[in-house]
């Protein structure tokens, strides 16, 4: 079963009002992703996952059957994988339960993940925004 990481090598990000900014280092694209994909990125970029694993995390976080979740999170992360932010995980899978407790359940209303290019990081440095 594939695992997928997020490509740390290449990408830098953080997260701005909650949301992440992830800039690539080769491109100088950079991106914006929305609170569920940022819910997302941070778990692979923490731990190498499958999809199955993915969806389990992101069903458990809004409340609702894997099946209803799967189709958006296998379409982010084929898009993360197009843009060169995402890399299959080499070698061994590590131990790791996905939880989706009570715990993990948000009042949020679930928006598939989503992410948004935002052109090249020194078009922004020369336009001044």
């Amino acid at each position: 079963m594939k695992r997928f990481q997020a490509n740390t090598e290449d990408a830098a990000w953080r997260i701005v009002d909650g949301e992440a900014v992830i800039v690539h280092a080769t491109t100088s694209a950079y991106y914006g992703l929305n609170a569920t994909g940022t819910h997302v990125w941070e778990s692979i970029a923490a731990s190498p996952m499958t999809l199955e694993e993915v969806s389990a995390l992101v069903s458990g976080r809004y409340g609702l059957p894997e099946s209803d979740v799967r189709t958006d999170v296998e379409s982010f992360l084929d898009r993360l994988r197009a843009e060169g932010l995402l890399m299959e995980a080499e070698g061994p899978a590590p131990a790791l339960e996905v939880s989706i407790g009570a715990e993990s359940v948000q009042a949020d209303t679930y928006t598939p993940p989503e992410i948004s290019p935002f052109g090249e990081l020194e078009q922004l440095i020369l336009s001044g925004e």
